[in-house]
């Protein structure tokens, strides 16, 4: 098929896009086919012997063969126009065997061909000859009448239809169990949500004849998890029950539902089963009990009767058996284990609730000769291992004991980890029982918090095994079998594990900015082929996880007629299902697993699809023009379907002719490839940035799990494993997001193959802090000597000759030592940032009027020219340590600080000294150093200030070097010596400032002359002083504080105000602890000279409170003391004058406890003077006071108006000669 543009030739040569060329199957001397349509096709879809295309302006065609056309089409290799849709604007099309769908851009549904299965979702109906709308109505919702569900995508099996809503959920109708509905009469007209995979995130969905897949992504952070359910969505009967027996408690999760359902030997009719007590799911378990035709049925694995009375006594809770995914397990109480096929009955019920040791010696001994179920798939294609009942019954019998340790006890029982500490090196690992898995782990664990963990992309692996070995541990009754090995292991210190893919949150993939790569792949249906990759050929009614595909990054799924396919960001795929014809690509016979497709070194696949029996690969090699690979049946020449077919792995199909492939597309017998000419070389340029991404992903890959993790693993120092995590993890979030652009490159490529969708010019700002990050830690560990403390584990992990570090550095120099390599090696991504510069330039000359693409690319341009002079500056300062003396080093070596010059050509040196003396001054980023002999002195750059010293006046070439604490004279040995040194100071001063986003403004374009000699910065003073120790943080002029701040001393000493000339000066608050009290002293007012000046509110952790007058740090003048609270045992007032923080001068004191009034002079805190007091019992006194006591001549009123006046020679005491007067009379 093939579009014409108007203003093509005959040649082809003209900007064409949206070609179609189809072919069948694979000779040596295929050739595609080439038809005309009106339109760019946009995409295909292929069913047994018809398809589907999607043409530019949302017009769908029909091919091939129809046969629920009313009309026979004249010519059915000719497309047909469906004008049932017009009107209608289709942006995805889909086709099953015999019957089509099509989503419009309001997210309707319209489907049309075969309909007996109900595949079309339109009751009554046999055939649907024309595209007619199905509604999703969603039931979920409170609306009246119900809201219809709109549609992303559609994919069509054989009797089967899914769909994909806007909100991410999954929708079947159709017959099967491929539907993973819970429906017990087929077919199912009406489309239903697949409740399984309800909460989740579905990414994609994918049709086989007879099974289902569902790309998934992984439950994490950003995704709330689902409500517990306590009860069975269907026989609404508790999940869960607890039992009180003896001195413990079971809790049991062995919930059966009846309405279960159970396929039988009458071709997918499915029949609801009876009601066994012998038969028991787990809500836990992401999938029904799966089963097989009658010969396979129950009563063939044990002599008891499932179908029994449940009231017989063997039917009760601790000697029955279950069946779960059609493996017989052993029920909670029992202890002996069921080896090979063996189908004894369980005997021998234990009443202890721990397991026996004698059982987990047998078992031990029993995985020594038996084959283990492995997550690398055998040889043959199946997962071999064995019916571990006996583990299940140890698990299950530990849950009576230990409740909610079920699940990390499992996990440290699994057999994988068995396996690895207790078999012993060189164990057999072949035999066993093929097509029989265990998955317990799903029983017993909870599925949410499962998921989460085993989906998020691989960590360190020290980290889960430690945690596995402490569980391990915890087990009842397992730690006499523990070898001392493992509890030394167990016992060492804990170090914290560096994740080299990041979780959620690391960059912004949950809001559509960028895709995920952490998925999962989910499968349910017929199973008969290995189709749904659990290895055995049991159907599944109901979704379940791949576990296998954990942690592979798969981006895109394609199910065939009895084969899947998983395509992967680092651009692998993985296959399983039917080999009949060589589809899988990868051995001759079927695979229940899935298995990774046989390729060439440095072929990287980038779109997959699957027909019958054949699998179609899309692919980037050595050039950047799309290739395409071929895995399946061989067609001859004229040769008829049906007749004999010959099996081909993977081969390449030199299509060269087809131009710039976007995606292709199999079905049937059929293959489709969807191409674009190169439009004024912007094709080619935005396959080449595609493809550049995608191979500099699979390099950080590489980097990653073969260089990274086993280093991890190495025995360093603490200071350099730090700074090795802190790369690892910034190496592994660069990798991620790579992987994220190149999928999103990819999809785009696919789509639209548009320039305004690229991410990396809508945010350019993600992919630069990302590579700043990641070249920053890779400076830090570079100048700590890493790379040369890496050399020995490199020599013992990689060898003498490390060829695969030469190899995976691109480094063709010769004799490098193995530190060199590594640093080749892990700044070799700083050298993506230039092709992502090039190849943006590149598309900016196809389309001259887009200025972002200008834009990014000086941006990118500008970073490049950033990360060199950052990597030259590491080199700089790791050849200085080397000649640096050793003492002095390891105090000044810090990650984050660069040299920037020095002068030990003595090109400085300090005025005045002496004739021997050594003065050594160094320039770092951050500080400058002044090393004298053994020893060394700091000035930290935020807070020093230089000024060249005029030289007319002393004739020397001097400079000023101004500190909070010293001012220093040091003189260049010449003119551009002079000015080196202040401009590198300068430079440096400010470039400090600004990284810290003070005053200068970050990332400026424009370099100052000066850095401001105003400023904000912190600085702890060393000098012996009132500031020795403390730290100011605030603003700064000309190296003293000046303006607001805060003055911090070690005792708790805190001022927080206002300074003047490197003093205390304004309004502040000060906070001082008493350390008798454990209160604080609080000041907070005026401040002069660094001392209390002026109005001021003084608070005594007495509880007194002075407000008045300072001068000199102390109360002087006018001030109000004020002595508790009325309701305490001693409050007071004093109101008055103060001198030099005493009561001196004329007051007033209020003795509220006395009842005392005092008015008059003071002096040193004492009445002194002419005074009058006043009590609350009417007694008055005039007269003077001295030392604080009445002496001398006064007047003394009583309460009944006697008047005494005379001498007084103390408080109320009269003495010598004394007048008194009664009332108006005189005695």
């Amino acid at each position: 098929l093939r579009f014409l543009s108007p203003s093509s030739g005959d040649d082809g040569s003209g900007g064409e896009r949206g070609l179609l060329h189809s072919w069948k199957g694979y000779s040596y001397s295929v050739t595609p086919e080439r038809l005309l349509l009106p339109r760019p096709v946009l995409q295909v879809a292929l069913g047994s012997q018809h398809g589907v295309l999607l043409v530019e302006g949302g017009q769908v065609y029909s091919f091939g063969e129809l046969p629920w056309k009313q009309s026979q089409v004249p010519e059915p290799t000719k497309p047909t126009l469906e004008s049932a849709l017009s009107g209608q604007r289709v942006v995805t099309v889909a086709a099953g065997s015999f019957h089509s769908g099509a989503v419009t851009e309001d997210g309707g549904i319209h489907m049309w061909g075969e309909n007996s299965a109900g595949q079309c979702g339109l009751s009554g109906l046999s055939t649907v000859p024309n595209p007619t709308p199905v509604a999703l109505q969603d039931l979920d919702t409170v609306t009246v009448p119900p809201q219809m569900a709109p549609v992303l995508e559609l994919a069509c099996g054989e009797k089967h239809t899914l769909a994909l809503s806007v909100q991410r959920e999954v929708w079947a109708w159709g017959s099967g169990c491929q539907l993973g509905l819970n429906a017990a009469v087929f077919p199912v007209w009406k489309p239903q949500k697949v409740e399984h995979l309800a909460g989740r995130y579905v990414l994609q969905v994918a049709c086989g004849a007879s099974h289902s897949l569902a790309l998934v992504r992984c439950l994490g952070s950003y995704d709330g998890h689902r409500p517990h359910v306590d009860k069975c969505g269907r026989c609404n009967e508790l999940l869960y029950t607890m039992t009180d027996k003896e001195d413990h408690v079971i809790i049991s999760d062995s919930h059966y539902c009846p309405l279960g359902v159970e396929l039988t030997e009458d071709d997918g009719k499915l029949e609801a089963p009876t009601p066994t007590t012998g038969l028991k799911t787990s809500p836990s378990e992401p999938v029904l009990p799966s089963y097989t035709s009658k010969s396979e049925s129950l009563a063939a694995t044990t002599d008891a009767d499932p179908t029994s009375d449940p009231s017989q006594p063997q039917a009760s809770e601790e000697g029955k058996a279950s069946l779960v995914n059609g493996v017989l397990q052993a029920s909670d109480s029992d202890t002996s284990a069921l080896s090979g096929g063996e189908s004894d009955a369980v005997a021998g019920a234990k009443s202890s609730p721990y397991p026996d040791e004698q059982a987990v010696k047998d078992y031990l001994k029993k995985l020594s000769d038996n084959t283990q179920t492995d997550t690398k798939p055998s040889p043959g294609g199946l997962i071999s291992s064995t019916p571990t009942s006996a583990l299940n019954n140890l698990v299950a019998s530990c849950a009576s004991a230990v409740g909610e340790r079920v699940a990390s006890t499992y996990e440290a029982l699994s057999l994988k980890k068995m396996m690895n500490f207790y078999l012993p090196s060189g164990a057999s690992r072949s035999g066993g029982s093929p097509g029989v898995v265990d998955n317990s782990a799903e029983r017993v664990r909870q599925e949410d918090s499962m998921q989460g963990k085993k989906s998020s992309s691989t960590g360190d692996i020290r980290e889960e095994e430690a945690e596995g070995l402490r569980r391990r541990l915890s087990l009842p009754g397992l730690l006499s079998q523990v070898s001392p090995r493992l509890l030394r292991k167990a016992g060492r210190p804990k170090m914290r594990a560096v994740a080299l893919t990041p979780l959620g949150g690391a960059v912004p993939e949950d809001h559509q900015v960028l895709p995920t790569l952490q998925t999962e792949v989910w499968s349910w249906g017929h199973g008969e082929h290995g189709q749904l990759g659990h290895g055995d050929n049991l159907a599944r009614l109901q979704p379940l996880c791949i576990k296998s595909l954990n942690n592979k990054e798969v981006v895109r799924v394609a199910a065939g007629a009895h084969h899947s396919l998983a395509l992967t960001a680092q651009s692998q795929v993985f296959s399983w299902g039917s080999n009949s014809s060589g589809q899988l690509g990868h051995m001759e016979s079927p695979s229940t697993v899935p298995r990774l497709a046989k390729l060439s070194e440095g072929i990287r696949v980038w779109d997959v699809s699957a027909g019958e029996r054949h699998t179609l690969l899309l692919a980037d090699g050595d050039c950047i023009q799309p290739i395409i690979y071929y895995s399946g049946q061989q067609v001859k020449e004229g040769e008829e379907e049906g007749g004999n077919e010959k099996a081909v792995n993977v081969c390449f199909l030199c299509f060269s002719q087809l131009g710039y492939v976007s995606s292709v597309f199999a079905g049937g017998r059929r293959c489709v490839a969807l191409s674009d000419r190169n439009v004024m070389g912007f094709i080619a340029s935005l396959h080449e940035l595609t493809s550049a991404e995608r191979r500099f992903y699979c390099k950080l890959c590489n980097v990653k799990s073969q260089i990274l993790r086993p280093l991890l693993d190495s025995a360093l120092g603490q200071v350099i494993f730090g700074l090795l995590q802190t790369l690892a993890s910034r190496f592994g979030r660069l990798c991620h997001l790579t992987g994220q652009h190149a999928t999103s490159l990819t999809a785009n490529l696919r789509r639209g193959r548009e320039v305004k969708s690229l991410l990396i010019l809508e945010h350019t700002s993600i992919f630069l802090d990302c590579y700043h990050d990641y070249c920053s830690a890779v400076g830090n560990f570079q100048v700590m000597g890493g790379f040369q403390a890496l050399t020995k584990p490199s020599v013992d992990l990689f060898g003498k000759s490390p060829e695969l570090l030469q190899k995976l550095s691109e480094c063709s120099e010769e004799n490098l030592t193995t530190a060199d390599l590594l640093v080749v090696l892990f700044y070799l991504p700083s050298r993506h940032l230039h092709e992502y510069s090039r190849l943006l330039l590149k598309l900016a000359t196809c389309f001259e009027v887009y200025q972002k693409l200008q834009d990014s690319c000086s941006k990118f341009e500008a970073s490049v020219l950033q990360l060199k002079r950052k990597k030259k500056e590491a080199d700089y300062t790791v050849h200085f340590w080397k000649i640096f003396p050793g003492k002095m080093t390891d105090s000044l070596r810090k990650p984050y600080r660069r040299l920037i010059c020095e002068s030990s050509n003595k090109s400085l040196t300090l005025q005045n000294a002496g004739r021997f003396s050594v003065n050594w001054f160094i320039l770092f980023n951050d500080v400058l150093v002044h090393a004298q002999f053994s020893t060394h002195h700091i000035f930290p750059l935020a807070t020093l200030w230089v000024e060249p010293i005029p030289e007319e006046d002393t004739g020397l070439y001097g400079l000023k070097v101004i500190t909070p604490e010293e001012t220093l004279t040091l003189l260049a040995s010449s003119p551009m010596e002079k000015a080196k040194w202040l401009r590198s100071i300068n430079q440096a001063v400010d470039k400090a400032l600004s990284g810290k986003g003070q005053d200068a403004a970050s990332g400026s374009s424009v370099q100052k002359l000066e850095p401001p000699i105003s400023r904000t910065a912190s600085y702890t003073f060393y000098k012996e002083g009132r500031l020795k120790d403390a730290t100011y943080d605030g603003r700064w002029l000309s190296g003293k504080p000046n303006g607001r701040g805060v003055l911090k001393w070690p005792d708790g000493r805190i001022y927080t105000g206002a300074f003047k000339n490197g003093l205390e000066d304004g309004f502040g608050e000060f906070v001082a602890p008493n350390k008798t009290l454990n209160k604080n002293d609080h000041y907070q007012g005026y401040w002069k000279d660094g001392k209390m000046h002026g109005l001021g509110t003084y608070r005594y952790a007495s509880g007194e409170v002075y407000d008045g007058s300072f001068q000199e740090g102390v109360r002087h003048g006018h001030g109000m003391l004020r002595s508790g609270k009325l309701n305490t045992s001693s409050p007071s007032v004093f109101i008055g004058q103060w001198l030099q923080d005493k009561k001196t001068g004329y007051g007033v004191f209020d003795d509220i406890t006395k009842g005392e009034k005092y008015m008059g002079m003071w002096q040193d805190h004492q009445r002194q003077g002419t005074g009058v007091v006043v009590t609350q019992f009417g007694l008055y006194y005039e007269g003077a006071f001295k030392d604080n006591k009445m002496m001398g001549t006064g007047v003394l009123l009583s309460e009944d108006d006697t008047t005494y006046e005379g001498e007084f020679s103390d408080d109320w005491t009269l003495s010598g000669k004394v007048t008194k007067q009664i009332g108006n009379n005189n005695c």
